[in-house]
């Protein structure tokens, strides 16, 4: 989700220049529809199905972060190795997360390809580069390798076990943007499984694209909201509007027992010195976007612990820890940096939760500072 000076450059000039860029046919009446097989968060949502036989609900969210997905991708590895990953009941994923949400929703035996996935990337396998072109482009890069990464493990055997799950009572939830609104949508993963699309398999790859479009990098997803109508909308990452996701309806379980983990694919320290910025409007500009994402990420965090405080719901949240450098480059697709980010959740997860915070940073330094006085 983080940017450098590159595109605001492009986006500027293209700005000045005449953009030989199209898109698919929209109208005003579709563009703030909700699609048919998304929550609409406006009316009360069907609750996931709680199983009895251990009336517990567990929720697990990922959030953005790019390449320090890696992070995320160790803990769920290091979970399973110790022993108490639960089964859970409803998954999120947002950007990196929501690539991630769809492996560990199907569980450990995906734990080998999440690794693969995130310790052996380069950004060409990801995208090119669009050069000068660019500047007629609706982006900077050509996100085309990653687009058959995911039409390879996207497959009808995929989706059958997504939908097996999604019968037993089980959620899986992925967001985008919906640019052409500036509206967060909430795509039931399962439900687009057990069908109903004309294509069913290529929809699912579609939102999974969609949710990793960092807007100005790649291009928007052009998504038909409805069936039979041609017209489409323009959805990006969803770490634009969320960079983590939770509802209020993902909780609505009568178990007695409720948890809900939160993995940030990123740093939530208060400060980030890792490099000082530098007199030229690069560096301003790069660290200016970065920090405006960090504050974004950490008032989404808040707002999710302020939802689930008082509604019988355990928080519980890690992130990448502070002794790891920081990266203002999270698509930069370093596999050394990404082997590290990834034994670092290892080491989390094989833990367990019982370590992770139970408030928000910004909860915890508060206390600090009034303890302190």
């Amino acid at each position: 989700m983080r940017t450098n000076l590159y595109i605001f450059i492009c986006l500027a000039l293209c700005g000045l220049i005449a953009s030989c860029a199209s898109r698919p046919q929209e109208a005003a009446n579709i563009r703030t529809v909700v699609p048919i097989d998304a929550v609409d968060i406006t009316k009360p949502a069907n609750a996931p199905v709680q199983r009895s036989r251990d009336n517990h609900h567990t929720i697990l969210a990922f959030s953005a972060g790019g390449a320090d997905g890696a992070f995320g991708a160790g803990i769920m590895a290091g979970w399973t190795a110790s022993g108490q990953r639960p089964d859970f009941d409803v998954v999120t994923g947002v950007s990196t997360g929501a690539l991630l949400s769809v492996l560990a929703f199907l569980g450990p035996e995906y734990d080998n390809l999440a690794k693969e996935l995130y310790t052996s990337q380069t950004n060409d396998t990801i995208f090119r580069k669009r050069g000068l072109n660019a500047l007629f482009s609706d982006s900077l890069f050509d996100n085309s390798p990653l687009k058959a990464q995911i039409e390879k493990h996207i497959t009808p055997a995929f989706l059958a076990k997504v939908a097996a799950e999604h019968k037993k009572g089980r959620r899986l939830y992925v967001a985008t943007t919906n640019l052409d609104a500036g509206q967060l949508v909430i795509w039931d993963m399962g439900r687009i499984a057990l069908g109903g699309r004309a294509n069913p398999v290529q929809h699912f790859q579609k939102v999974l694209r969609a949710s990793a479009a960092v807007p100005g990098f790649f291009a928007p997803v052009y998504i038909k909201p409805q069936k039979g109508v041609q017209l489409r909308q323009a959805h990006v990452d969803g770490g634009v509007k969320e960079p983590v996701l939770y509802a209020n309806f993902m909780g609505a379980s009568a178990a007695p027992k409720k948890d809900l983990y939160l993995v940030i694919n990123g740093t939530t320290r208060r400060f980030n010195d890792a490099s000082p910025v530098k007199p030229n409007l690069a560096s301003i500009a790069q660290k200016t976007i970065f920090e405006l994402m960090r504050e974004s990420q950490s008032d989404t965090i808040f707002r999710h612990y302020a939802r689930v405080k008082d509604s019988g719901i355990d928080f519980h949240l890690t992130s990448i820890p502070d002794d790891v450098p920081v990266s203002d480059k999270s698509l930069d697709f370093n596999p050394v940096r990404m082997e590290l980010l990834y034994n670092e959740g290892f080491k989390i997860g094989s833990k367990g939760p019982a370590q992770w915070n139970t408030k928000p940073p910004s909860v915890l330094r508060e206390a600090g500072v009034l303890a302190s006085n």
